[in-house]
């Protein structure tokens, strides 16, 4: 399975289920840290730029009672030295939070520039479809649609070549709608 980390550039919240391509500009390669791609939803027929499937905010715990050291070393008291100050529950870039808020919070939607994790292969998840363009059915070949943060049956696999998202699991005769996928970019 393939879990990665994105930034949401799209402009609006991505949901879980959306199906993203890689944003064009990307952030600068010598930026110290682990790399994390930026996203927008996909928005045309067969783009090769898909990268995956929206699966959930990143989220991260801090500590209750600043008791225990944040990760830069310095202690997460109120108003002490070091202190961070609250943010609200799911807004902004700032995702560390509090265990009741990690409990309260909806993990399916990322606001733009927070942090999510994307599913690039070897997982089955529901994911957002438009089946208007051609029903889909179990085993077909899922690409990009032009229905913004869709996917669409692959109707022609040699012109999907290189966007091919994954593969149905289930069906929809008509309409938009969620079905299960097996992510496999092709």
């Amino acid at each position: 399975m393939s879990l990665l980390q994105f930034v949401n550039k799209a402009g609006g919240v991505l949901e879980k289920g959306d199906v993203v391509v890689i944003a064009p500009r990307q952030p600068d390669p010598a930026r110290p840290g682990m790399p994390t791609i930026e996203v927008d939803l996909a928005q045309s027929v067969n783009d090769t730029s898909v990268c995956g499937i929206v699966h959930d905010l990143y989220a991260e715990h801090k500590p209750e009672h600043g008791h225990e050291s944040d990760a830069d070393g310095t202690e997460d008291k109120v108003g002490g030295r070091g202190a961070r100050k609250r943010s609200k529950a799911g807004a902004g870039p700032n995702q560390s939070f509090m265990l009741h808020e990690l409990q309260t919070i909806d993990r399916t939607k990322i606001a733009p520039d927070q942090i999510g994790h994307l599913v690039a292969s070897g997982f089955c998840l529901m994911c957002k479809v438009d089946a208007d363009i051609s029903p889909i059915k179990p085993g077909d070949l899922l690409t990009t649609s032009a229905t913004k943060g869709h996917a669409q049956k692959a109707a022609e696999s040699t012109r999907a070549a290189g966007a091919v998202l994954g593969k149905a699991l289930g069906s929809l005769k008509k309409g938009k709608g969620a079905i299960p996928v097996l992510v496999t970019l092709q």
